[in-house]
């Protein structure tokens, strides 16, 4: 296979992932009081692909909800652009 198909083809599954939520264990909320939106990713991906997830995901930064999944709130960044970073 073609170095370039293959990145192509694993950047299309990656967007998948992201859109479909499939198997996802963090729960992140971006935005103040009025104008949030949640977005839900999976942490393995998030700490592979950002030193600041690998830090913030793997201290005691981290919370959780009843059934187990990763809380994770920033109210200083707008919804939009953290749609465009994700």
């Amino acid at each position: 296979m073609n170095t370039g198909i293959f990145y192509n083809s694993l950047s299309i599954d990656f967007n998948k992932l992201l859109i479909t939520c499939d198997d996802y264990n963090v729960i992140i909320k971006v935005g103040n009081k009025d104008d949030y939106m949640k977005f839900q990713a999976h942490s393995c991906i998030l700490r592979a692909r950002s030193p600041y997830f690998h830090s913030a995901l793997s201290t005691g930064w981290v919370k959780r909800n009843e059934e187990g999944m990763i809380l994770f709130e920033k109210s200083n960044i707008e919804p939009k652009i953290f749609e465009c970073i994700l």
